[in-house]
């Protein structure tokens, strides 16, 4: 009789290689979803950086009025801390220490009493007076120690709170002197700031720029004399504005384009016309001896420095400035020195140096250099 085959072990067969397909295709659809969250990321920070490159044209002017400052601060009086609680928590912790005893002695009594109670008679009288006795006279000396412990835990806390209340007179006699001194020098240095001394000028620039926050790295240098400056901004390389717009399509993919040179460069133009002016108006708004001042823009090449934007302007011109839309804008309003090419590349241009400081020794100059970053 023929035995009909099995089909069983290609069925199993059959299902392992289904099952490896669709393990494959699980492994593929995690590696898309893993490249799409790539590409969401990759596009969220191109993105970001160009809102952080167009948020410095976003000029701002505001004028420090250094009257206010030159109030002395007065130190907060000192309040000592309330430490009576501590006469009560250690007198509960005698009481705690000789309930006990107290209990003890007191049970003891009362077994006297009931047994001279219920077994009265001469006999009961003989042995449980003494003992009696000799137990008030226990539970006497009992309450006695307890209120000696009392007496000297209300003298324990007394001595506690009153090494405490030194101690934080001594912290708060530190703190007042170091925050006088800290106010004396702080006021000083806003006086010598008024009168236009060098030092104070000097320290103040440095702190004005170092507290710049910008998303590309700047150095800037400041030389000043007699109350004018000249501010030469270190303008980043090109290569810091992307030349390329980042859009992510619907499939999930982004797609990079290129952009346009005049779009390229007019955007480079727009972030050093916002460096500089913005650099300017920190300085004129923290310096008020600066009336005015001479501004530059320099780019670095791999041949020369170049100056490729320059202006004069006082205070109120620069403020007036800043309230512009744009940082070109504001550049025009300052009637500023800059040429571009057909495709608004900068071009360089001749510096405007302070002619105060024909024939100055430069010696006399002083200088700060600030680099500026995030």
């Amino acid at each position: 009789m023929a035995v009909k085959p099995q089909n069983k072990p290609q069925s199993g067969r059959r299902n392992h290689d289904e099952n490896i397909q669709q393990e494959k295709a699980e492994v593929r659809y995690f590696k898309g979803e893993e490249q799409f969250e790539r590409w969401r990321k990759e596009f969220i920070q191109h993105q970001d950086y160009e809102l952080k490159l167009g948020a410095v044209s976003k000029l701002v002017y505001e004028q420090v009025d250094y009257e206010p400052f030159l109030e002395r601060i007065t130190f907060p009086e000192l309040v000592l801390t309330d430490y009576e609680y501590l006469y009560e928590q250690n007198r509960k912790k005698i009481e705690t220490q000789f309930m006990m005893p107290i209990a003890s002695r007191i049970g003891i009594l009362a077994i006297l009493a009931i047994a001279v109670a219920v077994l009265f008679n001469v006999i009961t009288l003989w042995i449980t007076v003494p003992l009696a006795v000799a137990a008030a006279f226990s539970l006497y000396i009992v309450f006695k120690t307890r209120e000696e412990a009392l007496e000297e835990s209300h003298i324990a806390s007394q001595a506690e709170i009153e090494r405490r209340h030194a101690e934080e007179i001594k912290v708060y006699e530190e703190a007042k002197s170091k925050h006088e001194t800290e106010e004396t020098t702080r006021i000083e240095n806003i006086q010598r700031l008024l009168e236009g001394e060098p030092g104070a000028i000097g320290l103040k620039i440095d702190e004005t720029l170092s507290q710049m926050r910008l998303p590309v790295i700047v150095e800037v240098d400041v030389d000043f004399h007699v109350n004018i400056p000249l501010i030469t901004v270190w303008l980043p390389p090109k290569a810091v504005v992307p030349r390329q717009t980042c859009e992510l399509l619907p499939s999930g993919r982004i797609q990079y384009q290129d952009k346009e040179p005049s779009t390229f460069n007019k955007q480079y133009f727009e972030l050093c016309a916002a460096i500089i002016l913005q650099v300017t108006a920190d300085i004129l708004s923290r310096i008020p001896t600066f009336e005015h001042c001479y501004a530059c823009g320099m780019a670095k090449t791999d041949i020369n420095d170049e100056c490729v934007i320059t202006f004069h302007a006082t205070r109120e011109e620069v403020a007036g400035a800043c309230q512009a839309t744009n940082s070109i804008m504001a550049l025009q309003i300052l009637n500023a020195s800059y040429e571009c090419d057909t495709s608004l590349g900068l071009k360089a241009v001749e510096m405007k140096y302070p002619p105060e400081w024909e024939g100055l020794d430069q010696q006399m100059l002083r200088t700060v250099h600030v680099r500026i970053y995030k």
